[in-house]
């Protein structure tokens, strides 16, 4: 092999390797960007402005849209209160999340469908409540309430959902009681 073949196959190998170098570079910085957006749409939507929990919402790579699957987290681990999901379960949460605006196809109604075909690990419910207790800090006693009644609300109707049947009463499991007095605490004010 020549020298001048030699040097032109070195250069190409050089060439190549920069290129991929500059590609991964660009989609790092890309990363970041779309990151900091996500914190940002965070932030404003929920005045939410500790590090570590817009870290940990934007690692779910939904956007806003991270909001609206947090909002649904209480109602998930209601319905494997009892170690699994059963079919009224599922339904009523699929239903409550299409009430707060999660459409079927979206990227959070196929994380919602994950957590219902498999347990979130207990993890979540940690960044669910320090979510939860920082969104309460910036919230009159009033909103907090009604935030509360809300989300412990549509909770309640999905541990209703396999409890009895319509108009004879609902029974609420022991397991279910166990994890709605759980996710009421937090909402306490430090």
């Amino acid at each position: 092999m020549s020298s001048d073949a030699f040097d032109d196959r070195r250069k190409a190998l050089e060439d190549q390797f920069f290129k991929q170098q500059n590609e991964a570079a660009l989609q790092k910085l890309k990363d970041q960007q779309a990151r900091a957006a996500t914190k940002d749409e965070i932030t404003r939507l929920t005045g939410i402005t500790n590090p570590e929990i817009l870290d940990a919402l934007a690692n779910l790579k939904l956007g806003g849209a991270a909001v609206m699957v947090m909002s649904m987290f209480p109602l998930v681990e209601v319905a494997w209160a009892d170690n699994k999901v059963d079919d009224r379960e599922r339904l009523m949460v699929l239903q409550q999340a299409e009430n707060v605006g999660i459409t079927k196809d979206s990227e959070a109604a196929l994380l919602l469908g994950n957590w219902l075909d498999e347990r979130p690990d207990l993890s979540w419910h940690q960044l669910w409540a320090d979510y939860v207790g920082e969104l309460v800090k910036r919230l009159t006693p009033e909103d907090r309430e009604l935030l509360k009644s809300e989300v412990l609300g549509r909770a309640r109707i999905v541990a209703e959902a396999s409890g009895g049947l319509l108009f004879a009463g609902f029974a609420v499991s022991a397991a279910e009681k166990r994890v709605l007095e759980k996710l009421e605490k937090a909402f306490a004010v430090p």
